[in-house]
C-alpha cells in the first residue's frame, strides 16, 4: 500500500458547535479566554483584567461600573475516523481509501492542533466462521482492541496504524463492534468521520448513530461504480460474497442492469434523508480519496 503521494495530502475541516477543552486550538470554545473572538461586556469585578478594560462601555454605565472585553477562547477538539472494516469494504479500492483518509486526516488535524483517533469497526465473527477458535455470534476478536488509536496530539501517532491497514483483510468478518466502538469514544463532543459502504440493515444502522448521537457526524459513503453501474449489458457475471467468500453466477441483461441500479439510487436516497436528519449530510467519496473532495464538502457546508 502506497501512501507517499497522499502523505502530503490535507483539507480544511470546520465545526459550528462550540468546543469543550483548555487545550488551545483552532475551533471556537465556550470558555472566555485569550482568544480574539468577542463574546460580550462584563464588569471589572467579575473579568479582573485591566489589560481588557473597555472606556466607552465603562463611560456609558450611568452607575460608573468598569466594564472589560470578554473573549472566546479557541480550543483543539478530537478528531475521529470510525472505519468500517467488515468484509465487504474488501470491495474495490475501499480499504486503500481508508488509508489515505487516516494518513490526510492525522496530518490536517495536527496542523490544526487537534488531537486524532481511529477506531476500527467489523472484525467481530460472523456465523459460521472460524479461525480455530470458539466464539458466539456476533464476538470474537473486538477491532477497537486491535485497530484503535485513542486521540493523540503526537506527531507520527498514526504510523503503525497505517501499516496495519495494508494487511489482508479476512473473508467472513461482518459488523458486529458498535458497544465496543461506543466505549472508545471520548466524552467530548469530536468531529467523527464514518466510514463505509453502508450496506448495513436498517436497524444497525440506527443503532450506530444512535451510539453516535452526542458527537458530529459526517458520513462517508464508499462505494465502487464496479458495484452498481459499470455492469455489462449482457453476459455471465461471476459475483463474490466478500462477508462469507461465496461465489455465484448470474446472467446480467438490460433489465437486470436497470433494476440494480435502481436500487442503489433508493438506496443513496434513503441514507441521504436518514443522515440530513441526524445532522449532516453524506458524503459519497467514490473509492479514490481525493483531500479536495472533503474541503469542498465542509466549505458547502459553512
Amino acid at each position: 500500500m502506497n501512501n507517499s503521494r497522499q502523505d502530503a495530502a490535507e483539507f480544511i475541516y470546520r465545526v459550528s458547535w462550540p468546543a469543550r477543552g483548555m487545550r488551545p486550538g483552532a475551533h471556537t470554545s465556550r470558555h472566555a479566554g485569550m482568544g480574539q473572538l468577542f463574546s460580550r461586556y462584563a464588569s471589572l469585578v467579575d473579568y479582573p483584567d485591566p489589560r481588557r478594560l473597555d472606556l466607552r462601555a465603562s463611560v456609558r454605565d450611568p452607575f460608573g461600573m468598569l466594564y472589560t472585553r470578554v473573549y472566546r477562547q479557541r480550543t483543539a477538539i478530537s478528531v475521529i475516523v470510525v472505519a468500517d472494516l467488515s468484509s465487504s469494504m474488501r470491495f474495490g479500492d475501499k480499504r486503500q481509501f481508508v488509508a489515505d483518509l487516516v494518513a490526510a486526516g492525522a496530518r490536517s488535524a495536527l496542523s490544526s492542533g487537534d488531537a486524532f483517533g481511529f477506531i476500527g469497526i467489523g472484525q467481530g465473527q460472523s456465523e459460521g466462521h472460524s479461525q480455530g477458535h470458539s466464539h458466539r455470534r456476533g464476538q470474537g476478536p473486538g477491532p477497537a482492541d486491535s485497530l484503535y488509536l485513542p486521540p493523540s496530539f503526537r506527531q507520527g501517532a498514526a504510523e503503525w496504524l497505517l501499516r496495519r491497514l495494508a494487511e489482508p483483510l479476512p473473508v467472513g468478518r461482518t459488523l458486529s463492534d458498535e458497544a465496543a466502538m461506543a466505549g472508545r469514544l471520548p466524552a467530548r463532543r469530536s468531529l467523527l468521520f464514518l466510514v463505509s459502504d453502508f450496506h448495513w440493515p436498517a436497524p444497525r444502522l440506527e443503532q450506530m448513530l444512535g451510539l453516535l448521537s452526542r458527537h458530529d457526524v459526517v458520513p462517508v459513503v464508499l462505494w465502487d461504480p464496479h458495484e452498481y453501474d459499470a455492469l455489462p449489458r449482457r453476459g455471465l457475471v461471476s459475483l463474490a460474497d466478500p462477508e462469507t467468500g461465496r461465489r455465484r453466477t448470474l446472467f446480467m441483461r438490460p433489465k437486470l442492469a436497470e433494476r440494480w441500479r435502481a436500487a442503489y439510487a433508493e438506496r443513496r436516497t434513503l441514507l441521504t434523508r436518514r443522515f440530513h436528519r441526524n445532522g449532516r449530510p453524506p458524503l459519497f467519496a467514490g473509492v479514490r480519496f481525493a483531500a479536495t473532495t472533503f474541503t469542498d464538502y465542509f466549505l458547502r457546508a459553512a
